[in-house]
């Protein structure tokens, strides 16, 4: 994979991904593996996003439909994302990461008008 290529493409998968978190229907399980990977991805590349990650799992894990993340599809967003993101270097991850966190925690406390 072209290194040009990393930085966009993690940071196109992180904003198109995860706001789903938002949407008022369940998200596909394809998509619920999908932010279940860059979430975990996140967590585990930089330590003190694992609480937030947390929660947003635990909000995920409420929009998806029942047993999301038992399915062959779940599976499948799941080992697509994991493996590209396991090819991505740690100072690209963790600037993403870093950067996905802090416009989420900053839309958090403002709410909906």
């Amino acid at each position: 994979m072209n290194k040009g290529l990393k930085i966009p493409l993690i940071g196109i998968w992180l904003a198109a991904l995860l706001p789903c978190l938002a949407l008022a229907d369940a998200p596909s399980n394809v998509a619920v593996g999908e932010v279940d990977a860059i979430l975990k991805f996140c967590a585990k590349t930089d330590p003190r996003l694992a609480a937030n990650a947390e929660k947003q799992l635990t909000v995920l894990a409420g929009m998806a439909s029942p047993g999301a993340r038992g399915t062959a599809e779940y599976k499948q967003g799941y080992d697509l994302v994991s493996d590209a993101l396991a090819k991505v270097s740690k100072p690209t991850a963790l600037a993403a990461c870093s950067a996905l966190a802090s416009p989420a925690s900053e839309k958090a406390g403002k709410g909906h008008k």
